[in-house]
């Protein structure tokens, strides 16, 4: 799959989830220990304009502060938006992106994109209670982009500790708990 429709159909997926969250689940925990939903949502929304931002060759900034207002769905979607229309610009993924961690190949912030939206969607639908099964072909694709990326996502404050599976797990649980978290 191409690495633009991968973030497009990861972030669209993350859209349903996110859009599927009440106010008063906001102070739930998630999976991802440092965050409960409402922290969990101004991440991933926020890290959705500062993709766009690195995409269109500028410095990308995390936003500080809450990053959706009523509606959490509508503010996501509309983040979205903005960060396909910037992937559609010629050469999008060969330049570096800048970031406030680091400057990044293109192609490597479309991985991380896919992760970070893919493994958030499953975070706020566990901690939502609604459905947590992933897309099976995202899955195998987050599976072939994050297993080479084993040392990075185990540096501290990125995920946890890999939980280990059994070898006849399904796909989704081993890329969860590759992830660090409890299927």
């Amino acid at each position: 799959m191409d690495p633009i429709e991968r973030i497009d159909k990861a972030t669209a997926f993350a859209a349903e989830k996110v859009k599927g969250v009440a106010g008063n689940q906001l102070s739930k925990s998630t999976p991802c220990s440092e965050f409960d939903v409402r922290s969990l949502l101004n991440h991933v929304i926020g890290g959705l304009a500062m993709l766009t931002t690195a995409a269109r060759g500028e410095k990308g900034a995390m936003p500080e502060g809450d990053q959706f207002g009523s509606d959490p769905g509508a503010d996501y979607e509309r983040r979205r938006a903005e960060l396909i229309a910037a992937l559609g610009a010629d050469g999008v993924l060969d330049r570096n992106w800048e970031i406030p961690f680091a400057t990044m190949p293109g192609a490597v912030m479309a991985n991380i994109a896919l992760m970070e939206h893919l493994t958030h969607a499953w975070d706020v639908a566990k901690a939502t209670g609604q459905d947590t099964a992933l897309p099976a072909d995202l899955v195998a694709e987050c599976l072939q982009v994050v297993t080479p990326m084993d040392a990075m996502l185990r540096t501290p404050g990125v995920c946890g500790p890999a939980i280990k599976m059994a070898g006849d797990a399904s796909e989704q649980d081993k890329l969860i708990a590759f992830m660090g978290r409890q299927p």
